[in-house]
């Protein structure tokens, strides 16, 4: 009788701690989805920015605006962190957000135009804006040009992608979206549609659906009078002519 009641004691506590356990575990609830939309001064979409959202004690993610402006980051842990929203032409913006302090978790993320003093650039009337890439791409024999037949018969998922089959040029996987390129060990200048941007990776200015034209000129050699940097000389150039 001592054994057998001893035993139901136990069974009786084992069942209870089993029971508090369960009740103590939290329901398997799916985390929230953050979206929004990046936007200008004027209120229009901005497409092609990168979103970079760091929860608190969590590791970066990364994505980009749609062609829409509409962005998302699925399965965000409750708690504080901030959005970096970064995009050529535009102020870099940092944001705080709280995902448990937000009823919706939709964000309207407006960017700043950047006003800058350009260069004078002369452009040929008459011509189409691809004359100038079409005439490069004839009368040069050091480039490698790239036209919107080529991209898409590579069809890259960035545009970094096209670098591989020239000769000099190194890519390395960024930590955001896309790759680091380098020509000859060093970062070429980017001109963008005639304008030299600032401080800019390739796959930060384009998305290959943009592109109508690249040129890319690994040293001086070959390169274009205006677009030439004798203080960049060893690190190349690459001209982009873009939709937008």
């Amino acid at each position: 009788m001592r054994i057998v009641g001893s035993f139901a004691v136990l069974t009786s506590l084992a069942s209870s701690a089993f029971f508090c356990a369960s009740a103590q575990a939290p329901a398997g609830r799916k985390l929230p989805t953050l979206q929004g939309i990046v936007v200008d001064d004027a209120k229009a979409p901005i497409a092609n920015a990168q979103l970079s959202l760091k929860p608190y004690g969590e590791a970066l993610r990364v994505t980009r605006s749609g062609t829409d402006g509409h962005f998302s980051f699925e399965s965000v842990p409750q708690g504080a962190g901030s959005i970096t929203i970064k995009r050529i032409g535009y102020k870099l913006r940092t944001v705080p957000v709280d995902i448990a302090a937000l009823d919706n978790p939709s964000l309207e993320l407006a960017l700043e135009t950047i006003a800058e003093d350009l260069d004078p650039v002369t452009v040929e009337g008459g011509t189409g804006r691809m004359a100038e890439f079409k005439d490069h791409r004839q009368n040069s024999s050091f480039g490698h040009f790239f036209d919107q037949a080529d991209i898409h018969r590579i069809n890259p998922r960035f545009v970094s992608e096209l670098f591989r089959s020239v000769p000099g040029a190194t890519i390395e996987v960024a930590s955001g979206i896309g790759n680091h390129v380098y020509l000859r060990g060093c970062k070429p200048r980017i001109f963008v549609n005639g304008v030299r941007t600032v401080n800019a990776e390739i796959d930060e200015v384009a998305a290959p659906s943009e592109v109508d034209g690249i040129e890319i000129y690994p040293s001086m050699a070959g390169t274009p009078a205006q677009y030439m940097d004798r203080e960049n000389r060893a690190c190349g150039t690459v001209i982009i002519w873009s939709r937008r």
